[in-house]
């Protein structure tokens, strides 16, 4: 599963359109509120990963209808914070872009290690003492695998305690490549790359099985064969202000084809998933993952004022979707094979995650905030980010890099 740290400075425009009760795609974000609906989002994707792994441990079976194997469930999750997280990023991206046509990559990934590190390393560390000290066994090879955060190429035996950070290995490997590209090829040129990513993914899922062996079956951790669904995020942001986007998606934002693809990704899909993987997958499920997802955000951001819409931003869903990263860290810890004492595990899970919240993610987001007010050189432009300011600005892709919040 992956994890996209909720955005707080950032928000699609809080002027409600009457006629649909929602957000029109051409309105822009603000600093001011949260972007409706996607924290709510988060909270069902996290939920996802814990239910999966809760009920396979607990029923010692894999198997719920329609879920003939729980861990789709699971990826469903997965699935829809990579779409998340590539939208979110992108937009924030573009959004800086087309507003000061600067590029502060120092600036982003500053803000990305404030947000993401703290919280991760914490959590490695208490497992790693854990280890020492003989309360869990695990290969003590796989804490240095997963904090390079290399896992998704290198999962290894008797680790299920860091065994979700495959999906946070490909998040950071993704902020890794995306931003810089973004800041060089622009707007048109990036959305080329992101639809190429899109129709390669399914031909590098069938190469990297043929030609090497070792990595057959891990086509849902690696970067080069799972990219596809973050750009998908990718896709939609980089669309999101296109009129013509705009006038064909207004007309498919109906509650019909919402209920639809909610049915395929919750009923249909897992039944296909199960009887004809990978064949499915690789070729069609993943892609058609990426759209049906992608839809239902611009529906539910959209259409707050929705029934799916009123339920994704009720209080406790949209505090669920907060706390999130941190859920999803310690989940592991008491699920799966370390489950125990269902539902009292649950507790014990979102104790944990409160905990991370309020002593680490908070304290760190507020060092972040006190040192950025005082090393200015993070908002210079380095000699090469000032060419490309240069020469975005010599086009109509003119942008801003910054970070979400």
């Amino acid at each position: 599963m992956v994890y996209t740290p909720p955005v707080t400075l950032s928000c699609l425009t809080s002027s409600v359109n009457s006629r649909n009760g929602g957000y029109s795609l051409g309105e822009s974000m603000t600093p001011r509120h949260s972007i409706p609906s996607l924290d709510g989002l988060r909270a069902c994707s996290v939920l996802f990963v814990i239910a999966a792994h809760s009920l396979e441990w607990i029923r010692n079976t894999p198997t719920v209808f329609p879920y003939l194997q729980l861990g789709t469930l699971a990826l469903l999750g997965v699935d829809t914070f990579f779409v998340i997280s590539g939208f979110l990023i992108t937009y924030i991206l573009l959004k800086e872009l087309d507003s000061t046509g600067g590029i502060r990559l120092r600036k982003f990934y500053f803000r990305r290690f404030f947000r993401i590190f703290p919280p991760f390393y914490v959590y490695l560390a208490v497992v790693g003492i854990l280890a020492a000290a003989g309360i869990v066994h695990m290969n003590h090879w796989a804490l240095l695998v997963s904090g390079l955060y290399i896992w998704n190429y290198l999962v290894l035996p008797n680790s299920w305690l860091v065994g979700h950070t495959w999906s946070l290995s490909l998040e950071e490997q993704f902020y890794l490549l995306w931003p810089p590209l973004l800041a060089k090829l622009g707007r048109k040129r990036s959305l080329y790359a992101a639809l190429t990513v899109i129709l390669l993914s399914p031909l590098s899922r069938m190469i990297t099985y043929a030609v090497y062996p070792p990595w057959r079956f891990f086509e849902w951790a690696m970067l080069h064969t799972r990219l596809d669904t973050i750009m998908f995020g990718c896709v939609l942001a980089l669309l999101w202000n296109n009129k013509q986007f705009q006038r064909v998606i207004e007309k498919l934002l109906r509650p019909e084809l919402f209920a639809c693809s909610l049915l395929f990704l919750t009923v249909i899909g897992p039944l296909f998933e199960t009887g004809f993987r990978p064949r499915y997958q690789w070729i069609v499920g993943y892609p058609l993952h990426g759209v049906l997802i992608s839809f239902i955000l611009v529906y539910v951001v959209k259409k707050p004022a929705s029934l799916p819409g009123r339920f994704l931003n009720l209080g406790v869903m949209k505090h669920i979707g907060i706390i999130s990263y941190s859920l999803y860290l310690w989940q592991e810890m008491f699920d799966g094979p370390h489950v125990a004492f269902f539902p009292w595990n649950l507790i014990a899970i979102f104790a944990c995650a409160e905990l991370s919240y309020f002593l680490v993610e908070r304290p760190a987001l507020s060092l972040r905030d006190r040192l950025e007010g005082k090393w200015k050189f993070l908002s210079a432009p380095t000699a090469g980010e000032s060419r490309a300011v240069s020469q975005q600005n010599t086009t109509s892709d003119a942008a801003v890099l910054v970070p979400d919040k």
